[in-house]
């Protein structure tokens, strides 16, 4: 399995949104607060400022919750 991320991940302060590339699939992902704060260990009760601060770090971390998705 390939697996891809794009930079370009954006928090509009409800939803973290990205773009994952699955054996050539790109799907556009998204994650909730409840979704981050359960999945995106080290950001179990992440402020705004903070999600949208981290937001790469966050995504990186949301990868593997990503992939079981979209897999």
């Amino acid at each position: 399995m390939s697996v891809d991320c794009s930079r370009a991940v954006e928090w509009d302060g409800k939803v973290l949104t990205g773009l994952v590339v699955v054996n050539g699939v790109p799907t556009k992902v998204t994650a909730d607060r409840a979704t981050i704060h359960a999945y995106a260990t080290g950001f179990s009760d992440a402020l705004t400022w903070e999600i949208d601060r981290f937001r790469s770090q966050i995504f990186e971390k949301l990868m593997p919750f990503f992939i079981r998705q979209n897999s």
